[in-house]
């Protein structure tokens, strides 16, 4: 279980990653008003973590 959520974070901090970086998916994201969509969307494109990894990974990236 450690590892299977570990490696859902770094796939957060690589999403956060990749919303800093390419201006085309920050914008394709950002449109998408219905949650489920998005999601659906954000797996598509390769990733695959919680709400809570997401907020792990945003607050281990500021400090």
């Amino acid at each position: 279980m450690f590892k299977e959520s570990f490696m859902s974070q770094e796939q957060a901090k690589i999403f956060l990653e990749k919303m800093k970086s390419d201006d085309a998916f920050r914008e394709a994201v950002i449109r998408i008003e219905d949650v489920d969509t998005k999601i659906e969307y954000i797996n598509r494109n390769g990733f695959s973590f919680t709400s809570d990894e997401l907020e792990v990974a945003t607050f281990s990236m500021i400090d």
